[in-house]
């Protein structure tokens, strides 16, 4: 089922003015291409992202166009230490290299969910391309042909330099970008903490790993308290063997597995994309996070959003 979007009304030099905080003489001087103009490139870029997803015409060679491609073809870029190749993704595809070191729930859900939206967008007939990027870039060449981009976990500054590459509809997966040109689509932490709080009806730490994007990582600390909060891949072998009297919280079925061997099963709640069905998990109480309905709407929101059907509500929690 389609998501319901905001009745379509042509936008004006004025709307995209206002979406982008300039003036209106700005606006025009950027879409009418007009040189010698004292505009910043910062300031271009997002007069015509504005534009583009207002559905409003924009200078021919700053469109990301291919016009012999039968389909759209739609990138999965995410933060990855180790470089590989760009390659088609299909079904069938599995993903071998770590994302980060040290992090094994984390690396396990993005290869989840890479799966995931690879096979829903296969069926819708689209090309699907992984797009690793390595952290802490200075600069990004745009690849030329998409028509949509899924962003998962990365650092706010490699986010914003690679999403000024383009004037196509982004979509954030975990991550938090303040800005309304970008579909946000999390994990709802706050329900997580509310269920979490009648299951263990006492005081109770997450552990979790450790994300690349900032704003996520600050999002989830004020949810649990930030000296509530433990970063596995941070942590002590003593450090991880002193949890054993704590209640925990642990987000991923990986890191539950390994935090299972240190303490008992009456201490620890597993938020589980598989509902916990893992082996070593026998037993543990579980919140199900729901990877395939994180999937289902990252597909839907890109589909309405290649349609120039935009939704007023940028920001969406799921659990």
């Amino acid at each position: 089922m389609r998501l319901k979007m905001a009745k379509e009304k042509k936008a004006t030099v004025r709307d995209i003015a206002k979406k982008a905080g300039v003036s209106v003489a700005t606006v025009s001087y950027v879409l009418n291409d007009k040189e010698g103009t004292k505009i910043s490139d910062a300031t271009r870029k997002k007069v015509l992202q504005v534009a583009n997803i207002l559905n409003y015409q924009i200078p021919e060679k700053y469109k990301n166009n291919d016009t012999t491609k039968s389909s759209y073809t739609i990138g999965i870029i995410y933060s990855i230490l180790t470089g590989i190749e760009v390659h088609p993704c299909t079904s069938g595809n599995s993903l071998s290299h770590p994302v980060m070191a040290g992090t094994p729930s984390r690396n396990a859900q993005i290869m989840q969910l890479i799966n995931l939206l690879a096979e829903r967008f296969e069926r819708m007939k689209f090309n699907c391309m992984l797009l690793p990027l390595e952290p802490d870039i200075d600069r990004y060449e745009p690849v030329q042909g998409l028509d949509g981009i899924i962003a998962i976990d990365l650092h706010e500054r490699d986010f914003k330099i690679m999403s000024g590459s383009y004037f196509i509809p982004i979509m954030c997966l975990d991550m938090m970008i303040n800005d309304f040109l970008f579909y946000q689509i999390h994990t709802d932490f706050e329900q997580i903490a509310d269920k979490a709080a009648e299951m263990f009806k006492e005081d109770y730490y997450l552990l979790t790993d450790s994300c690349f994007n900032e704003g996520y990582s600050t999002y989830i600390s004020s949810v649990f308290g930030k000296d509530r909060v433990l970063f596995f891949d941070k942590l002590t072998k003593k450090e991880l063997s002193s949890l054993k009297n704590k209640k925990l919280l642990v987000y991923g079925d990986y890191l539950g597995m390994i935090i299972s061997r240190f303490t008992t099963d009456e201490n620890v709640v597993i938020i589980s994309g598989t509902d916990g069905n893992m082996p070593g998990m026998e037993g543990l109480r579980i919140i199900h996070n729901d990877l395939e309905k994180k999937a289902n709407l990252a597909m839907n929101i890109m589909m309405n959003a290649l349609e120039k059907k935009f939704d007023v509500k940028h920001e969406y929690k799921v659990l």
